[in-house]
């Protein structure tokens, strides 16, 4: 009796979730569904067009504005890092297409970092980061990947975001 309980809850669990499981993906769904914080921070961001930092409990978030997409869009990325984890395999990274004040697109990426980038996407981070010293900013696509580079507050320092889509791939500072 206790079997034929067990597989009949068995397979009404199986029925009733396996479409979220199927669709959405137990291994991938996006952080922004259980931590509301990504979606507030993606409209403070969307709506004062700056970076901001914020802290809660054991996670630091940083949630800064990348570029306007040709349509007005605003590509938004945002990065939550479990405190005494400096690495990047505890970083949750959400990116956000905001379009008209309404979150149109929402993607969570695992950073690649540079060792993971195609290299020949090296030299042309390289010239954008020596256009971006000259100009201030700077920006360069590469076979799907947008190169975005601006110049920080001190002398020198380049910041570079690679993206693949809306999906932040790479951050680094030079």
């Amino acid at each position: 009796m206790i079997k034929i309980i067990f597989k009949i809850f068995l397979f009404a669990f199986i029925l009733l979730f396996a479409n979220k499981v199927f669709s959405f993906g137990i291994f991938n769904t996006p952080y922004n569904q259980s931590d509301l914080n990504f979606n507030k921070l993606a409209m403070r961001v969307y709506n004062s067009g700056s970076p901001y930092s914020y802290s809660s409990g054991a996670y630091i978030y940083n949630a800064m504005p990348i570029t306007t997409t040709m349509s007005g869009c605003k590509l938004i990325s945002i990065i939550r890092r479990t405190q005494g984890f400096p690495k990047p395999a505890y970083w949750a990274i959400e990116n956000y297409k905001i379009c008209g004040g309404n979150i149109s697109e929402v993607k969570n990426t695992n950073m690649a970092g540079w060792d993971n980038l195609p290299n020949g996407i090296k030299p042309v981070i390289n010239n954008t980061i020596q256009e971006a010293r000259q100009y201030g900013k700077a920006s360069a696509n590469y076979y799907g990947y947008r190169v975005i580079a601006k110049t920080g507050a001190y002398v020198g320092t380049v910041f570079v975001y690679v993206l693949n889509g809306i999906k932040l791939e790479a951050m680094m500072r030079f």
